[in-house]
């Protein structure tokens, strides 16, 4: 086997969207997890060319030239810098981390390394919304001036979402963390962010829906609405961008964009990668063997969490929380 196989660390929910990609794109997989046979199992299930009960020892393997970290944020990390002791490049899932020191901590030892350091924000691959993101720059909405990202349903969690400790907050800076994402990529760096949580509905190891209202340059307006409390309301839901010369509404789970204005009226639709984890592991693959800065690098996720803890600060502090540039 060539010397390009990944290792996925923790063989949970979200491995298995990276093993399907894997599959997909025909990159060899070695699977761990601190319980073998576990490891074994998902092996099986998505044709790994090996399984260890061992996050260290499957990091050391010869055939591994990336880890993917798949687990808890507070283990992220550790995960991280282990595989980057040992060579490898490093694919970690949202969010980078907790807290902005151990994202610090993350991205110089990939410097040090020489080691490429990628945050799997898969939300920054998805079709439709690098769509959305074309159209801004385009100019095909005019001037930006608002945009609504919001993502509320009902969805109980289990497991180490329910610890504060492991998780490092609630929906934030967890499933929220993408949706601040796109806030930056399609309206720039907030400057200023103002957040409120109502009381909890669903069992969470943090807030279980977060309403933030942030100040974009140029004076445009965000706000970002994510709830996992939220009973009764429509699987389908859609973020929006306003401009002076239109709207374009992006079904949030990728599968149209509907743009509205001056220039009349036209749907796109996407049937492929509408998750963008193809994609996504495509362009880590791709960073591996060329040393191309991935888009979303460690610098970038680090700036989706300084978000995130801003509006975390505010709801502490009941205010409006300014952001350094």
């Amino acid at each position: 086997m060539a010397a390009r196989a990944l290792v996925l660390l923790g063989c949970g929910w979200i491995a298995r969207r990276h093993a399907g990609a894997a599959r997909r794109l025909g990159i060899p997989l070695l699977t761990a997890s601190r319980d073998a046979g576990r490891a074994r199992a998902f092996a099986r299930e998505f044709g790994a060319a090996a399984a260890f009960g061992s996050y260290e020892e499957a990091t050391r393997d010869r055939r591994a030239a990336g880890a993917i970290v798949c687990t808890p944020h507070n283990r992220h990390l550790p995960d991280a810098l282990m595989a980057l002791e040992a060579g490898l490049h490093v694919l970690v899932e949202k969010p980078i981390a907790p807290t902005l020191a151990e994202a610090d901590r993350m991205i110089g030892a990939a410097d040090a390394a020489g080691r490429i350091l990628m945050v799997a924000e898969n939300v920054h691959f998805m079709p439709a919304f690098r769509h959305v993101q074309r159209l801004i720059a385009g100019g095909r909405l005019g001037e930006v001036r608002e945009l609504h990202l919001v993502a509320r349903g009902y969805r109980r969690q289990g497991g180490w979402r329910l610890d504060a400790g492991a998780c490092g907050g609630g929906v934030l800076i967890d499933g929220g963390i993408h949706h601040v994402h796109n806030l930056r990529r399609w309206g720039g760096e907030p400057r200023r962010v103002f957040a409120l949580v109502p009381p909890r509905t669903v069992a969470l190891g943090g807030e279980d829906a977060v309403d933030l209202l942030a100040e974009l340059p140029g004076g445009v307006v965000g706000f970002v609405a994510n709830s996992l409390g939220a009973r009764g309301l429509p699987r389908v839901q859609w973020s929006t961008v306003t401009g002076t010369d239109g709207t374009c509404f992006a079904d949030n789970r990728g599968r149209w964009v509907l743009l509205r204005g001056g220039r009349g009226t036209r749907l796109s639709l996407f049937f492929r990668d509408t998750r963008g984890h193809v994609a996504m592991l495509s362009a880590f693959d791709e960073a591996m063997r060329i040393g191309k800065t991935p888009e979303t690098d460690g610098a970038d996720g680090r700036r989706d969490l300084a978000v995130v803890l801003a509006a975390y600060r505010s709801i502490a502090e009941r205010r409006p929380v300014d952001i350094p540039c």
